[in-house]
């Protein structure tokens, strides 16, 4: 953990362009957090990754720039130095190590609120009041970020957007004495980061949907073609304006769907078996048989081929 020590907001920050700018700069003090640390690298301070502007090392502290987008989403701008205010402290994870949690990005979704915290034995529990619109990515025993702490969902509680929307986590003897979170009462904030994971795969699935239902729409179709070629009746909406493309090879079916009954070329016996794959007559349903006009429906071309060259 650290302590926060001041929280300024300038006028006269230099910009890219040698320009003057308002910007927000915090300074804190740590310790094993800056072991190793250099200017640039990340720190995460409750759960907000931030990079480190200068560091002190002998005074053990550094500075962090607040961005315009930081302060909305997260509390950081309600920790005024007026008293001894600690925060949680992290260096960036090393890769290639084992990962003890899940991978939490330092990018805060919004702030939760402590709606309510108990004891269970060693374990002590908070409920956490969250906005609606991400409660979709907050699940019962997956990951959740608490002020950048990695911890498990207990239980997940939503209403929509007029209603209670909480969910609750607990901490465990170890964890509470390492965190500032124990220090917390009802009604304080808190930054939340939901699992990162959700989100891809979510978007993923907002990728798939439209093709998946395009090939169901699809198929719909097909199965009403294949009704109206074995002589069943069709779902009219299924077929209604649908575009087939250009007649079948063979021409005296595309013949035999608009002609009048007088004008078919094909009898009245010959329909159409899906499991053949072909045109049968019903009165010769011997497996040899051959289509009388020479031809056959072959599945690999997907097309009627002339058996007559």
């Amino acid at each position: 953990m650290g302590e926060v020590i001041s929280l300024e907001t300038r006028d006269d920050m230099t910009l890219w362009d040698g320009s003057k700018g308002k910007g927000t700069e915090m300074v804190l003090k740590g310790d094993i957090v800056l072991d190793g640390a250099y200017l640039g690298c990340s720190i995460s301070v409750n759960g907000v990754c931030l990079t480190a502007t200068e560091i002190d090392e002998d005074a053990k502290t550094f500075k962090v720039g607040l961005a315009p987008e930081t302060l909305r989403k997260t509390n950081l701008g309600t920790y005024v130095p007026q008293s001894k205010q600690q925060v949680n402290l992290e260096r960036a994870s090393e890769i290639g190590g084992r990962n003890s949690g899940h991978f939490v990005q330092g990018h805060v979704d919004n702030v939760g609120t402590i709606m309510d915290q108990w004891i269970d034995e060693n374990s002590l529990f908070f409920k956490i009041a969250f906005p609606y619109e991400f409660m979709r990515y907050v699940v019962p025993k997956g990951f959740i970020a608490i002020d950048g702490t990695s911890l498990t969902v207990c239980d997940v509680h939503s209403e929509g957007e007029d209603g209670e929307n909480w969910f609750t986590f607990m901490l465990v003897e170890y964890t509470q004495k390492k965190i500032i979170l124990p220090s917390k009462k009802v009604g304080d904030t808190v930054n939340v980061e939901v699992d990162v994971l959700g989100k891809y795969s979510e978007r993923a699935w907002e990728a798939f949907v439209p093709k998946m239902e395009a090939l169901e729409t699809k198929v719909k179709q097909l199965e009403a073609r294949l009704q109206e070629l074995e002589g069943g009746e069709s779902n009219a909406s299924a077929t209604d304006n649908v575009n087939y493309g250009e007649p079948i090879g063979l021409s005296n079916v595309a013949a035999a769907a608009t002609a009048p009954d007088s004008q078919q070329v094909k009898n009245d016996t010959e329909k159409w078996v899906r499991a053949e794959q072909s045109f049968i007559n019903a009165d010769d349903m011997r497996r040899d048989r051959k289509n009388t006009d020479g031809t056959e429906w072959v599945r690999t071309k997907q097309s009627f081929i002339d058996t007559q060259y």
